[in-house]
């Protein structure tokens, strides 16, 4: 499979799930059947985009020099994990500070609500949503504006295309997070290293808020 063709089809499985999800919460009430139709939608999009993933065997700029080892991408996974949450205290600290933007975790409330409604729900923005957001933003935006823009730049228009898509209207705090997932990206030539990093630090800001709630 060519680059092209990969880069269509991964941000056209993206687009189904969010554009489904979009129309589906528009059409129906927030309850089990919207969520489980949610869930089925953005499952299946993932699933086309991983064997879209597999189908691939030309690298792109960011893989040509090279893919970490296994161990490597873990472990720079992990401490992406802990990179992406130190962006989102800086720059929740930084909206507050410059645009008044107050800091509030009704997002998070929400999320989880949507999950004890139907726990099925956290296939999509547990593990669908995010998955396709890396193979989009970072592997087949950024891995291809590189030859145009450089890394910095790359980086930079990605972060913002992907902060522009996220909840809750942080966009400062959701570029830095988007720039530290480029930087795992690159750094190890593996999205799968990115992908580790944006789970990871999803689940334990979800904990954590179970933690303190419960």
């Amino acid at each position: 499979m060519s680059l092209q063709k990969h880069g269509l089809s991964i941000i056209g499985a993206y687009l189904v799930a969010l554009i489904g999800n979009l129309l589906i919460f528009q059409i129906l009430p927030v309850g089990r059947l919207s969520l489980g139709l949610a869930t089925v939608i953005s499952v299946l999009a993932m699933i086309a985009a991983g064997f879209s993933e597999r189908q691939l065997v030309i690298a792109n700029a960011i893989e040509e020099p090279g893919v970490a080892a296994p161990q490597q991408r873990v472990f720079w996974g992990l401490i992406g994990i802990v990179g992406i949450l130190v962006a989102q205290l800086v720059g929740s600290w930084l909206e507050t500070f410059l645009f008044k933007i107050p800091q509030t975790s009704s997002l998070i409330h929400q999320q989880l609500s949507s999950m004890a409604t139907n726990p099925w729900y956290f296939l999509v923005i547990g593990l669908a949503i995010p998955v396709l957001e890396e193979l989009t933003y970072r592997k087949v935006l950024f891995g291809n504006l590189v030859n145009v823009t450089g890394i910095f730049g790359g980086a930079l228009i990605t972060s913002l295309l992907f902060a522009l898509t996220q909840p809750g209207g942080h966009w400062l705090s959701a570029t830095l997070v988007g720039l530290v997932l480029a930087y795992d990206y690159r750094h190890t030539g593996a999205v799968s290293t990115a992908i580790i990093a944006r789970l990871g630090s999803l689940w334990v800001v979800w904990l954590y808020y179970l933690a303190h709630t419960l």
